[in-house]
């Protein structure tokens, strides 16, 4: 089966800092690959460039065989790659199923979207999908009451809706909970039957949800591909990625401290109000997945302590 996505030589420099270095990557069609790499590894510059968003400093980008260079994002994106960021991008004040239908509509002009009539063939699409993101029973609520995770589904579901032959997905599962974290996997890999999906991830669980194949970026090249066995066990990894140390400062961890000290002031949190002020916290101070961990755990424990904000 040929690559449906090539990358050869590929060099991005921003005023001498080279956030991708002689990378090369290939994947074939129908394939799910798994991106993942330490802060600084490359890995939203990889996208970047392939959405045409970044233009190369040196080496080029094949989708489906043809050089993306000369393309703007919008004739890649109709040419078949299609993009999920991070944060759902989704119309808030529109019901699942109306933000599907935008989706659907192949005329983009804005009078077409507001006042044309949805077609059967797009309504049977719109119908699909909903089933396949599982917000059949959502369907008519506003989008902006949906949870997180379920905005991210939609996301997706509007992703898909535009028929791409590429799905660029970019951590779908942070802030996502434990159970929406294995959905969204089952959700990846159903669409994975049908699409050829790249997803950039730092949850380790997930990824082992997931993947077949792991490519490991890091200082913007390929470090190691394989399983998620073969990558865990590689020792450049280890050192790398995988066995890496949060690198915040003691100023901060006492920030960090003051500050949650303070929202516990009242003594009235509930636990879910908790974790949520956790997540938020940790946040701040660190971007990777297990980082983000760390600070959780090391905070709630400082909190059940019951120490002074001065220590």
């Amino acid at each position: 089966m040929a690559p449906i996505l090539e990358i050869d030589n590929l060099t991005v420099s921003f005023d001498g800092f080279k956030a991708l270095n002689e990378l090369n990557f290939s994947m074939e069609e129908g394939e799910l690959r798994t991106i993942i790499g330490p802060n600084g590894a490359g890995k939203t510059t990889f996208l970047d460039v392939i959405t045409g968003k970044v233009q190369p400093t040196e080496g080029e980008v094949r989708f489906k065989g043809r050089n993306l260079k000369s393309l703007s994002e919008d004739k890649i994106a109709r040419f078949g790659v299609g993009r999920k960021f991070q944060t759902p991008r989704v119309y808030l004040n529109l019901t699942p199923r109306e933000n599907l239908e935008i989706a659907c509509n192949r005329n983009k002009n804005v009078f077409a979207s507001l006042f044309k009539p949805v077609s059967s063939g797009e309504k049977l699409t719109v119908k699909g999908l909903l089933e396949t993101i599982g917000l059949v029973a959502k369907s008519e609520i506003k989008a902006g009451l949906l949870s997180h995770g379920e905005k991210q589904w939609l996301e997706i579901g509007m992703l898909v809706a535009q028929s791409p032959d590429l799905l660029l997905v970019d951590e779908p599962v942070a802030g996502l909970t434990d159970e929406e974290t294995v959905l969204t996997g089952d959700l990846l890999l159903s669409l994975a039957q049908s699409h050829s999906i790249v997803v950039i991830e730092h949850d380790m669980e997930f990824v082992r949800q997931i993947a077949t194949t792991v490519t490991v970026l890091h200082q913007g090249s390929r470090l190691c591909e394989g399983s998620m066995d073969d990558v865990q066990n590689d020792p450049r990894v280890i050192e790398v990625y995988l066995g890496e140390k949060p690198t915040i400062s003691d100023r901060q961890m006492k920030m960090l401290r003051i500050v949650s000290s303070m929202a516990w002031a009242d003594g009235s949190i509930a636990p879910e109000e908790a974790e949520v002020i956790l997540s938020r916290l940790s946040g701040l101070f660190a971007e990777d997945a297990e980082q983000q961990q760390h600070l959780r755990e090391e905070l709630r424990n400082y909190l059940a302590q019951d120490v002074s904000i001065e220590n």
